[in-house]
Formats: structure tokens, sequence, C-alpha cells
């Protein structure tokens, strides 16, 4: 049972009115409801129903329950007439005469009868008999008065049956997407072959093997549309056991160090749940193989051989290590040799001048031949592992700024430090 397509009215909404373009449902008891073919649901009037607007209610379409002892058929003359009636079904004539499919007889007027369907607000549940019932929605007060609330999916027979649920599939397709074109960083040759970068570099086209693999069928149920939810968190269910190889910190049903809960289930009546859990932990097992560049902390150049920038961690982020990248398209023609702290300083604004006239050590920085795991092997970057522990650094924290200084440094040059985040 669920929604297979629905088109709301939403400028109905502004008058406070619910209504409704288009539908198609199928009940919990099994009836199949068009709004197009043999079912027809009247607008219905927010003002006096929904008292408490700050707190978001559950739509609901309801069908009359077959009756034994009442009529379950109304007639009518219109079917704009139908908006008081309670029975099962009503009929109304059609507005042109029929004519005789299947020989040469007289037109007649035949009389259309369709499901009743009605709206209910969540809070007249409780109090409501004989109906069969469908959620099909979440009401909440917006800044520009009331709106379906996009964080908020019926259960669905397909990805167009709300259109923020497709959208939030694309969304996840977009995101990992980003992520796979990271990865594909890494299938750029190396500078510097060695054993230790070859298994690290395997690891991380392997992983960018899988969820390239997942991303395209991602695509492929989004671009389908009539795919079940259930389809997708299965999907996802089945990336996030395949990444769990690439770590030891997790295990194949996706408990975590960081997150005990195994990955979930699919839960028709909450499939916005199912989702957002499976994504935080696809994206945090991803972040696990990257590196994440929780805080970059960019260089300006001041003057020439001068970069500057403000050290703003706060005291109690945590992070494992702190690099210092350099750009420059002069790197890939190797212009430039490898820079060591001799030539280069780093240290705070108030030290730097000393440090360069007596010719002292700043903070010290030392070369990684092999980059970080995580992070991109560009050609024209070269990267640096900053100490951490010593008197130099410490004044950068207690300071807040920090100067570099390479008398000799290219035109283009472009310099980040990169602070990567514990688990």
């Amino acid at each position: 049972m669920g929604v297979i397509n629905i088109s709301f009215h939403q400028a109905a909404l502004h008058d406070e009115e619910l209504r409704i373009y288009e539908g198609q449902f199928i009940l919990p008891n099994g009836v199949y409801a068009d709004c197009n073919v043999n079912a027809i649901v009247a607008p219905r009037s927010l003002r006096d129903c929904w008292q408490v607007r700050e707190k978001p209610v559950l739509v609901y379409i309801g069908l009359r329950q077959i009756s034994h002892n009442q009529n379950n058929v109304t007639c009518v003359a219109k079917a704009s007439e139908i908006t008081e009636q309670t029975t099962r079904w009503v009929s109304w004539p059609t507005e042109r005469p029929v004519r005789d499919l299947y020989g040469n007889g007289t037109e007649v007027q035949l009389q259309q009868m369709s499901y009743n369907l009605r709206f209910f607000l969540h809070d007249e549940i409780a109090q409501l008999t004989g109906y069969t019932l469908l959620p099909i929605g979440r009401l909440r007060q917006g800044s520009k008065g009331i709106e379906w609330d996009s964080d908020y999916f019926p259960p669905s027979m397909t990805l167009k049956a709300v259109p923020w649920l497709w959208q939030r599939i694309d969304n996840l397709c977009l995101e990992l997407t980003g992520r796979l074109h990271q990865f594909e960083e890494f299938k750029r040759p190396p500078m510097v072959e060695t054993g230790e970068l070859n298994q690290r570099k395997d690891i991380l086209l392997l992983a960018m093997r899988t969820l390239s693999r997942y991303v395209i069928r991602l695509q492929h149920y989004k671009e389908a549309q009539d795919i079940h939810p259930w389809k997708i968190v299965g999907l996802l269910k089945e990336l996030i056991a395949e990444l769990t190889c690439f770590t030891d910190l997790c295990s194949f049903n996706g408990v975590c160090q960081w997150d005990n809960t195994v990955a979930p289930s699919y839960d028709h009546h909450d499939i916005a749940a199912s989702l957002k859990l499976c994504e935080r932990k696809i994206m945090r097992l991803l972040d696990n193989l990257m590196i994440k560049q929780d805080n970059v902390i960019s260089f300006a150049k001041q003057s020439e051989g001068y970069f500057s920038a403000n050290w703003r961690l706060a005291p109690q982020q945590n992070y494992v290590a702190i690099y210092l990248v350099m750009r420059s398209e002069q790197f890939v023609q190797q212009e430039y040799e490898v820079p060591d702290d001799r030539l280069i300083k780093m240290a705070a604004k108030s030290q730097i001048d000393t440090i360069i006239t007596r010719s002292l050590a700043g903070v010290r920085l030392h070369y990684q031949i092999i980059p970080p795991q995580g992070l991109p092997q560009k050609m024209n970057s070269r990267y640096f592992k900053v100490e951490e522990r010593s008197p130099a650094w410490e004044e950068i924290k207690n300071s807040g700024n920090i100067i570099l200084h390479w008398p000799e440094a290219p035109e283009d040059l472009q310099i980040d430090l990169i602070l990567a985040r514990s688990y």
C-alpha cells in the first residue's frame, strides 16, 4: 500500500484549503484509487480543523468501509456536489451521452460511480471509525504560510510518489558523484612510486570502483522513477556493507566504533528516516577513507615572499594532524626543488622577523614524499606535515596569526593548512 503519484495544489494552501490535482493510491485494504479514473476527492478547508499551527500535522485520505446497514452510494446531480457526502461511492450522470461501443444502439446517459475519498488530519483519527486511511503528506506552518513538509515522505510505491522523495534521491546522487570525483584524483600517475604508495592507492582505487558501481545503479533507478523506495534502501545497505571492507573500524552490518547501530531496515511508514540513516553511515565511511578537511586555512599573499593566515581552530576541536600544502604549476615542470624549513620560515607574526634575521628555525615542516592518505595526488601539489610540539607552534595558537616566508616562492603559489579531523 502507498502513494503511487500525487500532485498537490500548492496555491490552494495560501487560501488554507487542501486540494490535489491528481493522485494514484493503493489503500491498505488493497483498493486502487485513481482520481482521474475511478475516484474523486473533494477539497477541504483548514481554517477550523487545524488549531495548533506551530505543530506539523499529518494529512490522510480516507475511504469509507462497506456498510451492511446503510447506503454505500450517494447519487448527486454533478461532481461538484460531493463535498458533504460520506458514503463509500458517489455517482453522477456523465456530461455527454455515451454511444454504443459494440453495436448501433442509441446514445444513453450513464451514471459515473467513483470512490469517495476524503481528507482527514491526524488529530481526527482517534475519533474516526469505519474508514480505511492512508497518510499522503505532512503540513507545517512556514514563513510564507502553510506548506507541505518536504522532510516527510508518505508510504510510497514509487520514487515519483511525491516530488521531494525524488529530489532527495537526486541530491544523494549528486553528493556521491562529487565524492567519486575526489577519488578520481588518485587515478593520476604519482611522481614517486613506492610500495607503500601503491598499496594505499590500490585501496582507494578499489573503493572508487565500489562507489562508481553503486552510483551508476542509483542514477539508473532515479531515471526510471517507478522504482520502489525499498530497492533504494536495499542498494544503500549493500553499499554500506562493501565500504566497511576498507576499514577495520566497522563490521559488515554497519556497526562502527563511532556508531553501534546496524544499517537501518526499510521502514515503509518512515522512508525519510531509513534514507537519512543510510546516508549518514555512507558519508561517514567515505570520510574515513578520505582525510576530512574540516578546516582549511588559506594563506593570502602580503608582499613578495610573505604569506599570512589567521589561526581560528576552537580549543575543543580535535584533529590528528596538520598538513601544509603548496600548489604551483611550476612544481609540475620541476622548475623548483622541494623546499625545506631552511628556506621556508613559518612562525607567529610577532616572531617572524627575529627568526629571519637570526636564521633561526620556525615551525618545523616535514616534507611528505607520499601524500597523506585521503588527500589528492596532484602533480602541482607538495605536502608538509607540521611539527606541533614546539614553542613556535604554541605561539601561533596563542597569537592567532601565522606568517610564512619564502623569498623565492613561485608567482602562482597557493598555500593552505589542512587540519585532518580525528574520528
